[in-house]
């Protein structure tokens, strides 16, 4: 095995010597003093870095936390890294769905607020970068005059007169009716509301998120039927996250002119070879990580069977983490970079958070350059040889979302 997968988690003592990367040359330019990254991919209107940093943990609950995003943000957008996803529901906590659960039932709860900030945090931290936010399906969201509301919400919470790129959350899968036979689905109504907001010059670019190949089709239909174009798709794809649909809704996306946008493209740290199960449970420890996740990422890593994860053989995700080791070797790059990398060489955007400077440093080296075909098809065995995907840890899944009274759950294939 690798001996850089004993790499710590989060601030414990490496095991070995960090290795000095190269810097990516073209990777970045200097355009008035300021740096711009030069490996670029058009996204509707859009001319965006070919590496977005996703949001969903900037929501600082203490000046510490608050300083060390925004200077994040701040090296970020220094070094051209300038494209932030984010969304209304970001920064809430799942137990903060409950009311959409109530409203769902008709009991009378508020309905104004979903609990998210980082909206809020960006209009500080991201000022001037290029923002893609999200519209959350609820159940008492039911014309498309809601979705122009809240674009309007949501530019009012970001500062701006009106937004880069304006997404669907995910399909209407809040019906808490479900069980009783009672299913009342919204899409189209809500993709009437993205054509109103386009149209309105409230957002300059729509998209949606987990949206599979069949429903990506027919969201595109309907807003060409319109005159609106449909941009961009946002999923869980990864090295570890191919199977059940993500690949092919890719290809799909990718055969309609739909950009697709990758979120989880590290599959939570797991790809960054830094993780190690017994790091994981001192972070438990000291609090700074869920039981719930500690759980399903020491699976992913050592083998098991439970949780969000499911069955994991022995030895989990190491022979993957081999293969990207060699690529990683012999490239001088790291892992990070390379499993970054080929989520590029699928034709997606990679979405990956970033909590510290020296990750906005280490994505960095992922741009300016491009995997072999041949290093490509020896990443895609290896992960091909796992019998199992990654399908997110705790409350964070790659294929459902926690709306108070359960997970509600969609389908890429």
């Amino acid at each position: 095995m690798a001996a850089g997968f004993l790499l710590q988690f989060a601030s414990a003592p490496a095991v070995v010597a960090p290795r000095r990367h190269p810097a990516v040359v073209g990777r970045a330019s200097t355009i008035g003093g300021t740096p711009a990254v030069t490996d670029r991919t058009a996204v509707g209107t859009l001319s965006l870095p070919s590496l977005g940093i996703g949001t969903i943990a900037w929501n600082g609950k203490t000046e510490e936390d608050k300083a060390r995003i925004a200077g994040v943000a701040a090296a970020a957008q220094a070094r051209g890294l300038d494209f932030f996803d984010t969304a209304e529901r970001y920064g809430a906590s799942p137990l903060s769905l409950i009311p959409a659960a109530l409203a769902g039932l008709g009991l009378p709860v508020d309905k104004s607020y979903l609990g998210g900030d980082c909206e809020s945090n960006l209009a500080e931290w991201g000022r001037g970068a290029t923002v893609a936010t999200k519209f959350t399906p609820t159940p008492w969201r039911r014309q498309a005059s809601d979705v122009v509301d809240a674009a309007r919400g949501s530019c009012e919470r970001l500062g701006v007169d009106s937004i880069d790129l304006y997404q669907l959350h995910m399909p209407d899968i809040i019906q808490p009716f479900r069980a009783f036979g009672v299913v009342d689905r919204k899409d189209e109504i809500y993709w009437d509301g993205l054509a109103e907001a386009y149209k309105s010059g409230l957002v300059r670019n729509v998209g949606v998120s987990n949206y599979g190949g069949a429903l990506l089709e027919r969201a595109q239909e309907h807003l060409a039927r319109q005159g609106v174009p449909l941009v961009s798709n946002q999923i869980a794809f990864n090295l570890l996250c191919r199977r059940e649909g993500s690949l092919a809704t890719l290809e799909k996306g990718n055969e309609l002119g739909v950009r697709t946008l990758a979120y989880y493209p590290l599959a939570m740290g797991l790809l960054t070879g830094k993780l190690a199960a017994r790091n994981l449970r001192q972070a438990v420890l000291e609090k700074r990580v869920s039981p719930q996740r500690a759980a399903d990422l020491c699976r992913y890593l050592e083998g098991g069977s439970g949780g969000t994860a499911g069955d994991i053989p022995r030895n989990g995700v190491l022979p993957l983490l081999e293969a990207v080791s060699d690529v990683a070797a012999a490239r001088s790059k790291t892992p990070a970079q390379v499993a970054l990398n080929w989520v590029m060489c699928k034709g997606a955007i990679p979405v990956g958070g970033a909590s510290s400077v020296s990750q906005v440093e280490d994505n960095l080296g992922a741009l300016g350059w491009r995997l072999e075909p041949s290093e490509v098809g020896q990443l895609d065995a290896a992960a091909d040889d796992l019998p199992f995907d990654f399908k997110g840890a705790g409350f964070q899944t790659t294929d459902s979302k926690f709306v108070g009274y359960g997970f509600e759950r969609w389908v890429l294939n």
